[in-house]
């Protein structure tokens, strides 16, 4: 039996450029199922998998009977915290992160669902009269409260860094997840964003570049994160970013990354477990996910 499952986020077919029609989960599921996907990560975002458009234990069973009656297990779940800044000077919208994320979780609770993502929230420079050393104490303060609650509910709580969000240094990356020191709180690593953050896109100055050649950068972040990792996705990386102003998530063969290298990095730090596509904001996600899926099989193929 192989030591990695597939999935696949939701939330490329809802997010541009299909956000004027998005596909419904349902429809998802069935092409996941299809392509024989183990499972899914669902996106909290409306009109996908948002608590208030779930509000009783019953809707919530029943949306998991159907990802189930498609033969995927929900390995994941990003959660939509409304935007609310962490490191905000006001003390108000920081509580209302926390009511945001307690609602989030009672969702994972009831679906079962064992991994819920978070992010810094503010973009890449920060908030205006914030000093960065306050910011960040305020996220890992938070983070720590967090991972606990989790943790109380059956959940691992796992921070996707990226260049879009502020803290995207692997320095800062990695000072933050040992601060938070809870076993509880982990890392999502996606290949893209890691190969990104690794190239210094969005930092502010100074740069801080990971020094090895350019296709074994993500291989080297994960190398660096180990015993930190909680979940993975996998995406390749043109070296861009996109309109939204994060990783352009190139599918497999158009970007830089070398996956051999990535999967003997996941082995070397003892990753097992689930390894999620992600096309976020990819023009053509849809069409693109059945050659995705043939790329990772080969993958897991060879090294699982």
């Amino acid at each position: 039996m192989s030591k990695y499952k597939l999935a696949s986020g939701t939330w490329p077919y809802m997010f541009p450029p299909y956000a004027a029609r998005p596909y419904t989960l349902e429809e998802v599921f069935k092409m996941l199922s299809e392509l024989k996907f183990d499972g899914v990560e669902l996106s909290g975002f409306k009109p996908h998998a948002h608590p208030e458009l779930y509000p009783t234990k019953k809707e919530r069973s029943d949306l998991k009977s159907l990802a189930e009656s498609y033969g995927l297990e929900i390995c994941g779940y990003a959660a939509d915290m409304g935007g609310y800044a962490i490191a905000s000077n006001y003390e108000e919208e920081r509580k209302m992160y926390e009511k945001m994320f307690k609602m989030n979780l009672d969702f994972c609770r009831d679906l079962d669902i064992k991994s819920m993502r978070v992010d810094t929230v503010s973009g890449p420079k920060g908030i205006p009269g914030v000093p960065w050393d306050v910011a960040m104490k305020r996220v890992i303060e938070m983070f720590k409260k967090c991972a606990k609650l989790a943790e109380d509910a059956g959940v691992v709580l796992v921070w996707e860094f990226e260049p879009g969000f502020m803290f995207n240094k692997p320095s800062e990356i990695m000072k933050i997840v040992k601060e938070v020191n809870h076993p509880n709180f982990k890392l999502m690593v996606d290949t893209c964003h890691a190969h990104c953050c690794g190239i210094g896109l969005n930092q502010p100055y100074p740069l801080e570049i990971i020094d090895v050649p350019l296709s074994k950068i993500a291989a080297e972040f994960i190398r660096r994160l180990k015993g930190y990792i909680g979940h993975v996705h996998l995406i390749d990386s043109d070296n861009t970013l996109n309109p939204h102003n994060t990783s352009t998530h190139a599918p497999f063969g158009l970007g830089v990354i070398d996956f051999d290298e990535v999967m003997k990095a996941l082995d070397e730090v003892g990753y097992s477990g689930w390894l999620s596509l992600d096309l976020c904001f990819w023009p053509q996600a849809w069409e693109a996910t059945k050659d995705c899926k043939k790329f990772l099989d080969k993958l897991v193929e060879k090294y699982g």
